[in-house]
This record gives structure tokens, C-alpha cells and sequence, in this order.
């Protein structure tokens, strides 16, 4: 068995693995890695292989700092284990895991533990480590809309009140615009879009970024979204020009994933966000993708808010992923750790 750190000439071949991968995400994405980068954060990438040179596993781990100068590794949505090596019935096989987690506490000796996200179903029970369940960093739960559906197939599997809300908001003639930025900071209603997403998420009280890393994220794909397999788009639903709704979606491999959101508080009678994600799962059904995911469908500590009733409205399909796991390297390091992260959380 080999783990290999995969560099800039191995990007393809990285980014292929993962797409190919029934368990990818758009997170283990070399071109996501690269925004971790730019956000001033180390960033390591891995193909694992077994004696015959099969790819078997991709791995993408952020360093994340400690107090005290420590650190510990982030794998979100990751590692990427191939379903077709030693995993029945979708679950990340046990070996497969404790062999790759041994391989990167050999490259990282000083990391106190490793937090895995795998969206594969895991068996736990590692021998050679401690392993404990964390607070879910990416959503565990999440919305499948099936794109290979016509789009009538599509309409009837929503709610009819969401059918209804779409075709009020094309009755208005709400106008749905999609942006795939070429230029840092000129795309028409950057500035808006930024500034509603911020809006929404202090009225709807969720944690989100501040307005510059909304920014830095628009004009960081802006200047990648030609060439890469990562593709940002910007989708504004705007009625008398005048924006009520919008969203900034990744596609990468089979799959259009909407990130982040806001909608105003005018002309809320409109129904302008129902319009918005229809047009986004149009355009993904014509781009050839496969699946439109809806970002999540709880909040990370489980449980659900307002948008989640609004996106289960979509009728997509329900996916359970395995959520975040410390897997522990150093037990003193991670017991001090544990404490301060609660008394953190307690101030």
C-alpha cells in the first residue's frame, strides 16, 4: 500500500478519482483545497494505492490550529474510499480506513487528532485508536433532487404548495439570471448578491462568514471558474431589477450543490426563491449533471430550521452520511483540547 501527496502536476488525476467516486464531494475538490489555501491554510492531498496500483482512496486534510501551536487535521466530506474495494452495502470498510488513518499519523506525527467526515456509512471499531463522534461540521443529512428525471417527473414530486409557489413567481414574471463570473469583482449585482446573503443570515440568526469572505469566495472562482472541474455560479432572481432572491452554487462532478443563500424581505408574496432553485435545476439538467443537492437539511447539530421545510418541499431524496469523527492520535493533546473547546463554548 502507498499514500502518495499528490502536487499541482497531479491535479487531473486527483480530481478524477474523486468525481469518479460515488462519495465525492466538491470539499475534497483540488480547486477547493486551493480556496483553503488562499484562505492562509495548509493543505495536503493524498491518493492512496494498493500493491497492483489501484487507486482505492483520496484523502484532502486542512491543518487546522490549536492553541499552544498544535493542530489537528480536517478532512470535510473525506476521506474518499471507492466503493468497489471491499464495501458492501455502501460502508467504508474498516481496514481500508485504519490503514489509510495509520498512513497519515506516519506523514503528521505532531497532529494531535484527525476529524474525518467520510460520506461513506463507517465501522468505528479501530484497534490501533480512540475514535469519538464530533459535532457535524458539513450537514449529515442532506436533499437529493434526481436530474436524469424529466422535468414534469421533477414538478410532480414536489409539494404542491412549492409547485404552486413557482408558477406564482412566473406569473409576476420573475426573472431568474445566472452569472458564471469571469471578472473579480465587475459580475452585475456582486455587490447585492453579497450583501442579501449577509442580510439573510443575521435575520435568520445561523452562522455564516462576514461580507469580505463572501467577497474573497466570488472573486477567488471567478479567476478559476474557467478551466477547473469546479465551477461556481451566481443565480439572482430579480423582479423590476430589483433583487429579492439568490444563490451561489458549486458544480463538480455529477453534482450542482447549492452553498450559500439569501431572499429579501420585499415582495415575499412573490415566491421569488421557489423560482430561483427551479431555474438552478434546470440549468443543471441541461449541463448534463446528474444530481442538484440542497446543501444540507439540518442544522449541524441536528435538527431542522425554516429552510429545511422549504427545500423538503423540492421532493428530493434523503441521504444520511456518517458526520464527523475524531480519530485520536495523541490523548492528552486531545484531552486538552476537549477541554478548552467547552469552556469556549461556555463563555
Amino acid at each position: 500500500m502507498r499514500l502518495a501527496e499528490m502536487g499541482d502536476e497531479s491535479k487531473q488525476e486527483y480530481n478524477r478519482f474523486v468525481t469518479e467516486t460515488e462519495t465525492g464531494s466538491f470539499l475534497q475538490s483540488y480547486e477547493w483545497g486551493e480556496w483553503q489555501e488562499k484562505l492562509g491554510r495548509q493543505v495536503y492531498r493524498f491518493l492512496w494505492t494498493d500493491d497492483s496500483n489501484q487507486t482505492k482512496a483520496a484523502c484532502q486534510v486542512v491543518k487546522m490550529p490549536l492553541p499552544l501551536g498544535q493542530y489537528y487535521l480536517y478532512a470535510p466530506y473525506g476521506p474518499v474510499i471507492g466503493l468497489k474495494f471491499n464495501l458492501p452495502a455502501g460502508e467504508a470498510g474498516i481496514e481500508d480506513l485504519r490503514i489509510l488513518t495509520q498512513e497519515l499519523q506516519k506523514k503528521f506525527p505532531d497532529a494531535v487528532f484527525l476529524r474525518i467526515e467520510p460520506r461513506n456509512e463507517i465501522n468505528v471499531q479501530f484497534a490501533d485508536f480512540s475514535i469519538f463522534k464530533s459535532a457535524n461540521i458539513q450537514p449529515a443529512v442532506t436533499l437529493l433532487a434526481d436530474l436524469s428525471k424529466d422535468p414534469d417527473e421533477l414538478l410532480s414530486a414536489m409539494h404542491p404548495k412549492t409547485r404552486y409557489n413557482i408558477k406564482v413567481a412566473q406569473r409576476h414574471q420573475v426573472e431568474v439570471q445566472s452569472e458564471l463570473a469571469a471578472t473579480p469583482g465587475h459580475g452585475l449585482y456582486v455587490g447585492e448578491v453579497i450583501e442579501l446573503i449577509w442580510q439573510t443570515q443575521v435575520r435568520q440568526k445561523y452562522r455564516g462568514h462576514d461580507k469580505a469572505y463572501y467577497r474573497q469566495f466570488v472573486d477567488f472562482f471567478a479567476t478559476h471558474n474557467r478551466n477547473n472541474n469546479l465551477q461556481v455560479v451566481i443565480y439572482k432572481a430579480l423582479f423590476k431589477r430589483e433583487l429579492l432572491a439568490c444563490g451561489l452554487v458549486v458544480d463538480f462532478g455529477k453534482t450542482r450543490t447549492y452553498l450559500f443563500g439569501g431572499s429579501s424581505e420585499l415582495h415575499k408574496n412573490l415566491m421569488s426563491p421557489y423560482l430561483l432553485h427551479w431555474q438552478a435545476m434546470l440549468d443543471a439538467k441541461k449541463k448534463g449533471l446528474a444530481f442538484y443537492d440542497f446543501g444540507g437539511s439540518e442544522v449541524s447539530r441536528g435538527g431542522e430550521r425554516g429552510f429545511t421545510r422549504f427545500k423538503l418541499g423540492f421532493g428530493g431524496s434523503e441521504v444520511r452520511y456518517a458526520g464527523a469523527w475524531d480519530v485520536i492520535f495523541r490523548s492528552k493533546g486531545y484531552s486538552v483540547y476537549k477541554i478548552l473547546r467547552n469552556i469556549r463554548r461556555w463563555f
